[in-house]
């Protein structure tokens, strides 16, 4: 049963790619369909203003996934030397990190389809929804990125034994059922034979 949750997990590699994906599609969809279905809806902002926003929030996300995600593989090099390699993989692939990168990915891709769409029909509007979704996944980023930082923790000595004890205790209970149970059974499987 193990083996077979462990076959229906999605790769590491296409949970980026999920969101990459999505947000492609929603870049391209949702900023054409938005004018039609709501005319009256519009930001107040400027679409000077509107540029410089979405490309400061896609090139600043571009330059944080590459920061944080150096910084996260020179911390499992580091780990890799200190702890075993079991535990590496353990840490390497942790959906947490996986999900963070798609996160960073979607929200640079949609910020730079968010400006392609900007002032299309030289009417000067700026889309109220599709700007707030750009601001929307600049607070998820930022609350991946604080979930990274969290991570980091994990690495330290006392939260890596805390992290491997976990582990082996959950593999254990899964392994072998409590003795009470296995006492029980053996007691009416004797008193079954007695009869």
């Amino acid at each position: 049963m193990n083996s077979h949750r462990r076959h229906s997990r999605l790769p590491n590699w296409a949970i980026p790619s999920i969101y990459a994906v999505a947000a492609f599609a929603t870049g391209l969809t949702f900023p054409r369909f938005e004018p039609r279905l709501l005319p009256q809806v519009e930001s107040g902002m400027s679409t000077t203003a509107a540029v410089a926003i979405y490309s400061s929030v896609g090139t600043g996300m571009l330059a944080l996934t590459g920061i944080v995600f150096s910084l996260m593989f020179v911390m499992v090099q580091f780990s890799a030397v200190a702890h075993s390699p079991r535990l590496v993989l353990w840490i390497a692939r942790d959906r947490v990190m996986w999900h963070s990168l798609g996160v960073f990915t979607a929200t640079f891709i949609y910020s730079m389809a968010a400006i392609a769409w900007l002032d299309r029909d030289r009417t000067g509007r700026v889309l109220f929804f599709s700007g707030w979704l750009v601001v929307s996944l600049l607070l998820a980023s930022v609350g991946m990125f604080i979930a990274l930082v969290d991570r980091v923790a994990v690495l330290q000595i006392n939260s890596m034994l805390t992290f491997t004890g976990d582990h082996g205790r959950s593999v254990i209970e899964r392994t072998y059922p409590p003795l009470g149970r296995r006492l029980r059974m053996r007691i009416r499987k004797n008193s079954r034979t007695v009869r």
